[in-house]
């Protein structure tokens, strides 16, 4: 997860600020950031409208009783494109670009699907303790195993005042 973190926040703003430089050499600096502005600005008005319309269809399939489960997916990759677009780069815009364009859109949509499928078929609850292992599942998928061990615990209380010990 640190790895991930530290791409995102270090080494993708890095290479956007280098590009940009090297943009900014071979055409100018204001012309680098104006070019950089123009990007940004006009994929977040395209974000702007592209979630208004989106948000339309979800509004109208719940009023027919649908469930708006690929608009919402839509919506949140539409939120993310606006996100990564406020942050300046060329290399964000083309990648905020590409998450607003429909049929490219459709790629990132497969492949959000697939991972929020590998995460529900994975234990929600998975707590390790003195070599002792507990998972549970609050899905539908979870495995049919029989648990052998069962632990009870009881709740210890002070008498004097039948409060619960801490």
């Amino acid at each position: 997860m640190f790895a991930k973190i530290f791409i995102a926040f270090v080494v993708i703003p890095l290479f956007d600020l280098f590009l940009l430089v090297q943009v900014g050499s071979k055409i100018g600096t204001l012309n680098a950031i104006a070019l950089c502005l123009l990007t940004a600005f006009a994929g977040a008005s395209l974000a702007r409208s592209q979630g208004m319309a989106t948000m339309q269809k979800v509004r109208e399939n719940m009023d027919k009783g649908i469930t708006p489960a690929e608009d919402i997916l839509d919506a949140v990759i539409i939120f993310a494109a606006g996100l990564v677009l406020l942050t300046p780069g060329f290399i964000t815009d083309a990648f905020g670009l590409l998450l607003l364009f429909p049929l490219t859109r459709g790629y990132f949509k497969r492949w959000l699907r697939v991972q929020l499928e590998a995460k529900m078929k994975q234990p929600n609850v998975h707590v390790t303790y003195h070599n002792t292992e507990f998972k549970a599942w609050t899905n539908q998928d979870q495995p049919k195993q029989r648990i052998d061990n069962v632990i009870d615990i009881d709740v210890e209380s002070d008498h004097k005042n039948d409060k619960p010990l801490q």
